[in-house]
């Protein structure tokens, strides 16, 4: 009798023993056949063979713990990618967190109607709609002296067009000569200027420069905050003439927002000249790519 009874035992734990590697492999509720270590067929629809629509009712946990919900194969922390077009949409609810303790990346809902997310130090409001793209163009008319030898920054400039005006911002992205960048981003810069005739030096140059500042950002972006055109006179052979000099830059910046753009030129010719005044020869284009 006593060996009967450690027969039943050792037969049961073989039993238990078997029934919790198939668990600890792949367990499937209301699916014969799960793929993956947890998989849940809400609809109770899979069947032997289950397709696309079938399965977009199911919820799995992969090995390497992505959750798909609708989605078989989730390929991200969360994947709610189905095929049916009606099951891709979350659900954020509001709460009372402060951002620092949500996290960096946190997403909530708001009384207000808004989306906030937070970037580790604070909420901040996702915008309705996607915000206007800088672009200014300006340009002198009058002359503005620019002496030689010397690095100078061109101010004076006018705004032909800035898409970044509006009632509660008047001076756009434009101002004072600078542009500022409102967000971060890659620009587009483009720079020309025509100074008047005058003496041109033996072996003289005029130099046009787009610099990048810090300005009110937390950071440069750019790699490369100058960039430099220069055009050269040597005539060594030539006697001194007389004639407009020129110049122009164009250059694409990685800008945080808050650094600023502004223009400056240097020549050598040997004495002082003044921007022409023709605004089609004086001009700058900035665009936010």
């Amino acid at each position: 009798m006593k060996k009967k009874i450690n027969i039943k035992y050792k037969l049961l734990a073989c039993i238990l023993i078997f029934s919790a590697s198939k668990i600890m492999a792949q367990t499937g509720f209301f699916t014969p056949n799960p793929v993956h270590p947890l998989q849940i067929d809400a609809a109770k629809d899979n069947g032997a063979t289950p397709d696309a629509t079938k399965l977009s009712n199911d919820v799995v946990v992969t090995s390497a713990g992505n959750l798909g919900l609708g989605v078989l194969n989730p390929v991200t922390k969360v994947d709610l990618r189905s095929v049916s077009p009606t099951n891709g949409i979350i659900g954020v609810g509001s709460n009372t967190q402060t951002a620092a303790v949500a996290g960096g990346g946190a997403i909530r809902y708001n009384a207000a109607g808004f989306l906030d997310y937070s970037d580790g130090e604070q909420w901040i409001a996702l915008p309705l709609t996607a915000p206007t793209k800088a672009l200014v163009n300006g340009y002198i008319d009058t002359g503005v002296s620019v002496p030689s030898g010397t690095s100078t920054i061109i101010t004076g400039w006018k705004e032909a067009f800035d898409a970044g005006t509006s009632t509660s911002n008047p001076n756009g992205d434009f101002n004072n000569s600078i542009f500022t960048a409102p967000r971060d981003g890659f620009y587009l810069v483009s720079f020309s200027i025509t100074l008047t005739s005058n003496s041109i030096a033996r072996n003289s140059y005029i130099e046009t420069a787009i610099e990048s500042v810090l300005g009110s950002g937390t950071g440069m972006a750019t790699t490369i905050p100058k960039f430099i055109t220069v055009n050269s006179y040597p005539a060594y052979q030539a006697t001194i003439i007389s004639n407009f000099i020129s110049g122009n830059c164009n250059a694409i910046f990685q800008l945080k927002a808050g650094n600023q753009i502004q223009f400056s030129v240097k020549h050598t010719t040997g004495s002082a000249r003044n921007t022409v005044s023709d605004r089609t020869l004086n001009n700058f284009s900035i665009s936010e790519l």
